[in-house]
């Protein structure tokens, strides 16, 4: 097989054999341990536990999971199975889980969840979900964009802090994919010095960075040379906001917006397959997304963010991306409930979509002038993939 189509499972069938001990702790056994994160363990009362000494071997917790309990993010892909194979490997075999917790508040527009993993090589791995299925998941991922902190960053510090102070001795490292990068990174930021001095690495997969103000902080400058972001080629989620530190980019076999998904990602030996450029989408996503941000004062983007969900629950009456008529791509339905909004609200959104449009179009004619001739495929090709999801 190619390293053009392996991905995490083909590591772990051809590389699972091998203990932390024989082969490092590595970025794919990161991304292994975020992607478990997203499965729902709320059925096993004894994971809720933050002592160390009553964690549980992945396989113990396999045993009791059951197709109910399959992941909550966007992904069309089961993950159990996933778990179950790292639980049968020499690798994973002694690794333990212990930490789960899970906040779901819509009043406080907070989505929170995490697990944490003791590894063998006497490091503690946290690792926070990314956004699930619930609009005020998403929501409170665009709250980031205005907020100087949300509340499941905040959570996701004073987690760390107590899985750290739980693990005495233990070397911590920290991590997530999706908004999971996000908080991984916000919390390796905000924790107190002397557990700051404990982080051996924190790991932002493919999640939004962060406004300018906080890169300038002596917490985040502290932890900056332990923070490895991977971010796919064609990545839109991961080039949100800034990114101070330098991110590796990484080859996925799916296209556009889908190289988000995880288990995409091609993977070489124990890496990934690294790329020396984005592609031209990913440079297009990069200008147009930043600046349309930009274009709008945060003020501006609470009006907009607070308008835009309160059209899309109907006024609260709509909690999950389930629930949305058409899904994801029920445009025709939203543009319904758009006409019949207030003109106070009606107004945010259509202006926000404007400055978008126009950005796209700047960045359409930039990238023409600069020789990225598959720019606008790259978009097409972009909005395409969103209308299937």
């Amino acid at each position: 097989m190619s390293d053009k189509s392996s991905n995490v499972v083909d590591y772990l069938r051809w590389r699972g054999d091998l203990t932390f001990e024989q082969d490092p702790f590595n970025e794919v056994d990161n991304l292994l341990l975020c992607v478990v994160s997203y499965i729902n363990f709320g059925r096993i009362l004894e994971l809720r536990s933050k002592l160390p000494s009553e964690a549980m071997l992945l396989k113990d917790v396999c045993e009791q999971l059951t197709e109910e309990d399959e992941q909550r993010g966007l992904s069309s892909h089961a993950y159990i199975p996933v778990m179950r194979l790292m639980a049968s490997v020499r690798r994973f075999a002694q690794v333990r889980m212990f930490g789960y917790e899970s906040v779901h508040d819509e009043e406080r527009e907070m989505q929170f969840d995490a697990v944490s993993f003791l590894l063998p090589d006497h490091t503690v791995f946290a690792a926070f979900m990314g956004t699930d299925r619930s609009l005020v998941g998403w929501k409170e991922d665009f709250n980031m964009s205005f907020l100087d902190a949300v509340p499941a960053q905040k959570r996701a510090a004073a987690y760390s802090a107590e899985i750290a102070s739980a693990c005495s001795g233990y070397g911590l490292r920290l991590g997530g994919h999706s908004k999971g990068g996000n908080l991984a990174a916000w919390a390796a930021s905000h924790l107190p010095e002397e557990l700051q001095r404990r982080i051996v690495a924190t790991y932002n997969n493919d999640g939004p960075g962060f406004s300018h103000d906080l890169l300038e902080t002596d917490g985040y400058r502290r932890v900056a040379d332990r923070m490895i972001t991977l971010i796919p080629e064609s990545s839109i989620i991961g080039v949100l906001l800034e990114h101070a530190e330098n991110y590796e980019i990484i080859d996925s076999s799916n296209r556009s917006v889908m190289q988000h998904e995880p288990l995409s990602w091609n993977v070489l030996g124990n890496h990934f397959v690294h790329q020396e450029r984005r592609s031209p989408l990913g440079k297009l996503s990069d200008g147009v997304l930043r600046e349309w941000l930009h274009s709008m004062t945060p003020t501006e983007r609470e009006t907009f963010i607070e308008a835009l969900f309160d059209v899309l629950s109907k006024g609260g009456q709509i909690s999950s991306l389930e629930e949305l008529p058409g899904g994801l791509a029920g445009g025709a339905s939203f543009l319904r409930e758009l006409v019949g909004a207030e003109d106070e609200k009606k107004s945010a959104i259509t202006d926000g979509l404007r400055r978008l449009m126009s950005d796209v179009r700047e960045g359409l004619k930039r990238g023409a002038e600069d020789g990225l001739s598959a720019a606008k495929n790259g978009l097409r090709s972009l909005l395409s993939d969103w209308v299937r999801e």
